[in-house]
């Protein structure tokens, strides 16, 4: 629809949080709701959220799409592992 804006603004909303779905190649993103945070009262457009697997860091981040009806559905977009059993190395 040419001209009409859908995005909400959280002063529209009573609310500081928003539902959001996140969809991926893994379990966490397996359509589960979540609650997100407005962030200068918009929809956030990047979400990352952080797991240690067998030992490892994993961030992983997600993407709105241009969907704006609740629940907003974000798509995964990149992971990056970090070995969190490699400490670093200080010479004293």
């Amino acid at each position: 629809m040419a001209g009409r804006t859908t995005e909400r603004s959280h002063e529209m909303s009573s609310s500081a949080t928003y539902k959001a779905v996140l969809f991926g190649p893994n379990p966490m993103a397996s359509g589960v709701e979540i609650d997100l945070e407005y962030v200068d009262g918009k929809h956030q457009d990047m979400v990352k959220f952080e797991a240690v697997e067998d030992g490892s860091v994993v961030m992983r981040s997600y993407r709105r799409g241009h969907e704006t009806e609740e629940p907003v559905p974000y798509r995964f977009f990149e992971e990056v592992d970090e070995d969190s059993s490699v400490q670093p190395s200080v010479a004293n």
